[in-house]
């Protein structure tokens, strides 16, 4: 009897905290990125809009899937924006015990920015990445001394025992003290759009979920109950991230973005900033 009453007040307390699938009837993942064009031709922005309907008590299902594109032209005047629409008959239905954890850890506050939850969810960079995450940093020639005069013997040795570290992802513990973000601070940045939007949609309610990626991971995560904007609160919690994963699309930008290996190219410059 004691063990049933404390499931019953942990139920009640689960209830006043998050959300329930079962009362969800659709959910819908808007994520996008985008920069000012300045005038400059071609693309500017990318997007994609991903919508799961209840289809059975125990199933939800994709029931409308696009992608958008926005570009500037050949010229830099003629704006325009293009959506396609994907087939969603492709995608197997998702059962609703998928959906419930992951609207528990949306709603659910966690310590773990940590290197025993992140890093074994990391794939050890190759060599190759590694040279283009440099490449792309302006730090290529601190491994391979492209640009320098001078890159000796004892310069190539260093470089290579920087790489043996890197995919070791030696300091990780560091560099995740570092780049933690928290909840208390908030980036605004008004050039450029890098968002995930997420609305829950219940008969006569509809909760928002925001997460900005100018932050790790797009921690933290905002919840506007009842999509009212002027009283938001947030949490940490990167299974949130993973347990997305376990039912989008793999293919999806929206995937791509949400997944902790997104943070191997951020510690790769971690690292060479102070090598």
């Amino acid at each position: 009897m004691p063990k049933l009453i404390l499931s019953f007040f942990l139920l009640i307390g689960y209830f006043v905290q998050g959300q329930s699938a079962d009362t969800i009837t659709r959910i819908i993942f808007y994520y996008g990125r985008s920069h000012n064009s300045w005038g400059e031709p071609g693309v500017y922005g990318r997007g994609e809009m991903i919508e799961f309907s209840k289809a059975s008590d125990r199933q939800f299902e994709i029931s409308r899937y696009f992608t958008t594109t926005s570009s500037a032209g050949d010229d830099g005047k003629t704006y325009r924006k293009d959506t396609t629409e994907l087939d969603t008959d492709i995608y197997p239905r998702i059962d609703i015990d998928k959906i419930q954890i992951w609207l528990t850890q949306l709603n659910t506050n966690k310590e773990n920015f940590t290197v025993s939850f992140i890093k074994p969810k990391l794939a050890t960079p190759t060599r190759k990445e590694i040279l283009s995450a440099a490449k792309r940093n302006d730090q290529i020639w601190k491994l391979t001394g492209e640009g320098e005069d001078y890159f000796d013997r004892d310069d190539k040795a260093e470089a290579r025992k920087a790489i043996k570290e890197m995919k070791k992802y030696a300091g990780l513990d560091s560099f995740l003290i570092f780049k933690r973000p928290t909840i208390e601070y908030d980036m605004v940045v008004i050039d450029s759009y890098n968002g995930l939007r997420i609305l829950t949609i219940q008969s006569t309610d509809t909760t928002e979920y925001r997460c900005q990626f100018y932050e790790p991971l797009g921690q933290p995560i905002t919840r506007y109950a009842k999509r009212n904007y002027m009283a938001g609160s947030s949490v940490f919690n990167l299974e949130a991230n993973t347990a997305a994963l376990a039912f989008l699309p793999k293919n999806s930008m929206t995937s791509e973005v949400l997944s902790l290996d997104n943070i191997k190219e951020q510690y790769i410059k971690w690292y060479l900033d102070r090598f």
